[in-house]
């Protein structure tokens, strides 16, 4: 009985195992089908983008142009029967049969060749690859590989330790020059158009050795002189790759795909030999090798692992390029908030290297972001007469900082904020406050003013008081009968001065009269003579002549505080700038579309340098205390507000003229 059940239940097992076991090979059959049915699908799809591309290349020509050394047998060289060959445009022949379209090959100095590829006016030449070439170039997948050597003549003792101190002769525009001076920055180079003009000057003693590819030194020394040697050591052993435009990256799916296919075949193995022999320095045979050992691993493991990961796969990409669309999506948003932000904002590492910076500070840099990003923030700093180790030091902690900063013409008030432990770095805003600056000071100016305005015209209240009683009291004296003639002249003197002292005190009150906007006919001669009155103080202790040469009858339309505001600030600075006995013209005249006022001094004049700053605020050459920095600045505005111009023409120990021009207004 007991028997009977392990029988039983051993056949159970085994059944069981045998669906388990069939099951899995249908699960295998299935897993290749599906593989092999992708990898159809994916040759078709690239077959058909192959046409696209290939269709949209060859629009304006039916073929493609490979560029490249005319002189670098047995690479690629010009036969003496004028037919490009060698061994790259043998194997160029090759990958245009399997690209299917036709490949020109075309030979060129190397210099030009780099050139012409760069500009697209052909589509791949064959190179090493540096940082400097990635710049303008994509690349394909390895071709072949290379030794760079160095020739020497026979009996010369230099090693490859000497190359410091050699005279090396080398190909314009070649992969070694960059290698050279970068490991071997002493090196003496000198520049040939190819290795056999470079083998000639070795022979005559004017350089020490030639640097080139090895099949190519080995090519010359065989025809040149076998008293040429190769130093044993190779500089280098590179990967040789097709560089194509940038423009043309589209076309490296389909290159890559043709030196798959002529690989495979090993037709490179027979190039080789045609051009070689046996033996070749070109081929790297490990590669294959490799890559055969990569590929059963890869399919063994493929077959296991591809049925649970396929379905995962594909949901996890979609996954993975919606959240990446969001994730692109926020940054370019913040990234735009980030730039139309009006202050100009830096942010940088611990180190002090720019890590963003807004469009606003880059547009007044005039920086590239090139040559901001990853580099020291003083390259922007710098701009605005700040230094990274001024504004943020270890001294000052943690604390966000603010402070004012004035560069050139310009105010700005800079900001410091410290960003958290964890992300370590400061973010650095500048905001332009120049014009709040000018207000806030303009504000003061106008509060003093006005506090002025309202003590004079109290004083004038005053003043008229007491002339009143002396106008009255004159009068009852010239009365009397019995007065002589000496107290008649007397009471005339009084009563011209009181006459005077109230034309004065009509004077500063006109002066004051609040206008605002209003648009006034006024007459400008008679505008000279009460500016002119307002500096008769000054005018007659420095005994400064003053001549206005105006018609008396020239009226025009315009605000009569503004015009004030610029007489007075224009006088003031004339008298300021001249010494005794010198002489102010004040002129004015209608011209065809407006009035022609000028102020001209014969003062101390204007320095060259000045000239640019003159209307600037707060810019005097004044003393301290002296001068605000706002009179001229004050004219410029209120020429601009009456849409008239200003200019200064100026000589330094001789004289200044402001010359202004004023619209007529409506009336006239």
């Amino acid at each position: 009985m007991d028997k009977s059940k392990s029988l039983e239940e051993a056949k159970v097992f085994l059944e069981k195992k045998k669906k388990i076991l069939m099951n899995l090979g249908v699960i295998s059959m299935i897993v290749v089908a599906i593989f092999f049915i992708c990898l159809d699908t994916k040759k078709k799809a690239f077959e058909r983008d192959k046409q696209i591309i290939l269709e949209k290349h060859l629009r304006k020509q039916d073929f493609l142009i490979y560029g490249a050394n005319i002189c670098a047998p047995p690479l690629r060289f010009l036969d003496e029967d004028g037919v490009y060959k060698g061994v790259v445009v043998d194997y160029i022949s090759l990958l245009s049969l399997e690209m299917g379209v036709e490949i020109k090959t075309e030979p060129y100095e190397w210099e030009e060749a780099l050139w012409r590829l760069k500009e697209g006016e052909t589509d791949f030449c064959d190179m090493f690859v540096n940082e400097e070439r990635a710049k303008d170039y994509v690349f394909t997948d390895p071709i072949y590989n290379l030794r760079t050597v160095l020739a020497v003549k026979e009996e010369s003792k230099f090693s490859f330790n000497d190359i410091n101190e050699m005279k090396i002769a080398t190909e314009k525009g070649d992969y070694a020059n960059y290698y050279i001076e970068k490991n071997f920055p002493q090196a003496d180079l000198f520049f040939v158009d190819n290795v056999g003009a470079g083998m000639d000057l070795l022979l005559l003693g004017q350089v020490d050795a030639v640097i080139g590819d090895e099949p190519i030194v080995s090519y010359y020394i065989g025809k040149k002189s076998a008293q040429i040697r190769m130093i044993n050591t190779a500089l280098y052993e590179e990967p040789v790759v097709l560089g194509l435009p940038r423009k043309n990256a589209d076309l490296l799916p389909i290159v890559n795909q043709a030196i798959k296919e002529v690989n495979k075949k090993g037709q490179l193995e027979k190039i080789q030999q045609k051009w070689f022999g046996i033996s070749t320095p070109l081929k790297d045979a490990n590669g294959a090798k490799k890559y055969i050992r990569l590929g059963i691993i890869s399919g063994g493991a493929l077959l296991i692992l591809v049925g649970t990961i396929a379905a995962n796969n594909h949901s996890l990409k979609r996954q993975v390029r919606i959240r990446t669309r969001e994730l692109e999506a926020s940054k370019n948003e913040l990234q735009l908030i980030f730039d139309s932000i009006p202050e100009y904002i830096l942010m940088v590492d611990q180190f002090g290297k720019v890590v963003n910076a807004n469009r606003g500070i880059l547009e007044y840099t005039g920086l590239d972001p090139s040559l901001c990003f990853g580099h020291c923030c003083d390259t922007i700093l710098n701009k605005f007469s700040l230094g990274y180790r001024n504004i943020i030091s270890d001294e000052k902690g943690l604390q966000d900082e603010k402070m004012l900063v004035k560069t050139g013409k310009r105010i700005y008030e800079v900001k410091i904020y410290r960003l958290s432990e964890f992300e370590r770095g400061t973010l650095i805003t500048l905001r332009d406050i120049t014009l709040d600056e000018v207000n806030k000071k303009q504000l003061l100016q106008s509060s003093k003013m006005l506090a002025v305005g309202q003590l004079a015209a109290g004083m004038a209240h005053q003043i008229r008081n007491p002339l009143s009683i002396i106008r009255m009291h004159t009068y009852m004296l010239r009365e009397n009968q019995n007065m002589d003639e000496t107290g008649k002249k007397s009471l005339k003197y009084i009563d011209e001065n009181v006459q005077k002292a109230g034309g004065i005190i009509d004077n500063v009150m006109n002066f004051w009269r609040v206008s605002g906007n209003q648009i006034e006919t006024i007459n400008l001669s008679k505008n000279f003579g009460d500016i002119i009155s307002l500096h008769e103080n000054l005018l007659s202790k420095k005994e400064i002549e003053v001549e206005i040469v105006c018609d008396s009858e020239l009226w025009f339309r315009c605000n009569e505080e503004a015009l004030k505001h610029i007489l007075v600030n224009l006088v003031s600075n004339a008298i300021d700038a001249m010494e005794r006995l010198d002489k102010i013209i004040l002129l004015g005249e209608k011209i065809e579309d407006g009035v022609l006022i000028q102020c001209i001094d014969t003062g101390c004049g204007i320095a060259e340098e000045n000239m640019e700053n003159l209307f600037n605020p707060f810019f005097t050459t004044k003393e301290l205390g002296k001068g605000t920095g706002l009179g001229l600045f004050v004219v410029y505005s209120e020429v601009e507000k009456l849409s008239g111009s200003i200019k200064v023409d100026s000589k330094l120990g001789e004289g200044t003229c402001f010359t202004i021009k004023l619209p007529l207004g409506e009336e006239y």
